[in-house]
């Protein structure tokens, strides 16, 4: 059986390749319905990565956010037209046994931080292809009547729940978000929906987009603020990173926690001695394991949930040609306005 598979060869360059699909009795056959581009794809695409780091990447297929249905499946773990939700981590018990440290096993971080562990449009090839093959490991089922334009966004909102699980939220009374951009909006949908009674004050630097973020407190970051938080979250990331942690750490109070998960390409400088002197505590977090995308399955048949996440589908775009492609990457670039994306569909 052969695929279509899309391949970033070069800095706006996508190429179509065939690829086989083996029918193997230990994996199941997945069409790929929808997907959506993440900001790391848009960096492969655009080149806007270390020089040294893209030499090894290239050719690449990005997208590591899809759902499909199942085709066939010969471990009988699926029916025929369930619809699935496509894990982009994968780790094997050689990958863990390999882990010195072990870490990878606790409960608060999880087997992708193995380091062997290869992710989906990063280390391996993504899913900008019409149909794939893996374990049913790989593999979350949702419920079949949530349209797959609103599951698509299950690995970032998987990503949100792992970074929740860093906190101890027996200890959390004033919660600061930063970030009025995509991460930030479904972390805050995480937020609300598992912890309804919590006090929220999100830091944004559009009041438009501020908006969105209707069961919290909101300030733009140019405002003074003469709040104290226990309990902070970054989703900034990108060269606005500096600006954001160093505004954290100003109004963190004494003993307070930082969970980090917005990705900067350079270093950034932080005020060391007051997180020396406030005796804070920095958490990173990057991606999520399957139990997470399990708890996002879940939240799906809470419809105050599905409709939280609606209004991040900007538009569902039908892809016929490599065209459709570059199209739906450029409208993603250059949206910096809407919180929201651009979802492809074949």
């Amino acid at each position: 059986m052969f695929t279509n598979i899309y391949k970033v060869t070069s800095p706006t360059v996508i190429e179509k390749f065939v690829d086989n699909v083996e029918l193997e009795t230990d994996k199941v056959v997945v069409k790929v319905d929808y997907m959506a581009i993440c900001k790391a794809d848009i960096r492969y695409f655009l080149g806007a990565r270390d020089k040294n780091v893209l030499e090894h990447k290239y050719p690449l297929a990005p997208i590591h956010e899809a759902v499909g249905h199942v085709i066939k499946d010969p471990t009988n773990t699926f029916k025929k037209g369930d619809k699935v939700i496509l894990i982009p981590n994968s780790t094997t018990k050689e990958n863990l046994s390999r882990d010195i440290n072990y870490r990878c096993v606790r409960p608060d971080l999880g087997s992708n931080y193995a380091l062997n562990a290869t992710f989906r449009s990063s280390t391996t090839d993504g899913f900008l292809r019409q149909y794939y093959t893996c374990f049913p490991s790989l593999l979350v089922k949702y419920n079949n009547k949530i349209n797959g334009e609103i599951a698509v966004f299950s690995e970032l909102l998987s990503v949100s729940n792992a970074a929740l699980r860093r906190i101890d939220f027996s200890k959390v009374k004033k919660l600061a978000l930063f970030g009025d951009g995509i991460m930030g909006y479904v972390v805050y949908v995480m937020l609300v929906n598992k912890y309804n009674d919590l006090d929220i004050t999100v830091f944004g630097t559009m009041e438009e987009k501020l908006k969105m973020f209707k069961k919290a407190k909101t300030k733009l970051v140019s405002e003074p603020c003469n709040e104290w938080f226990d309990t902070l979250i970054e989703c900034v990331g990108g060269q606005y990173s500096e600006n954001a942690i160093n505004n954290m750490i100003n109004i963190a109070s004494v003993g307070a926690d930082l969970i980090l998960m917005g990705v900067s390409e350079s270093k950034i400088p932080l005020n060391t001695r007051l997180i020396l002197e406030k005796g804070l505590t920095i958490k990173g977090v990057t991606r999520s394991n399957r139990e997470d995308f399990e708890t996002v399955a879940s939240l799906f048949n809470n419809k105050e949930f599905v409709n939280d996440v609606k209004p991040l589908v900007l538009s569902i775009n039908n892809i016929n040609s490599l065209n459709d492609i570059y199209k739906c990457f450029y409208d993603d670039i250059n949206n910096k306005t809407v919180i929201g994306k651009n979802i492809m569909t074949w």
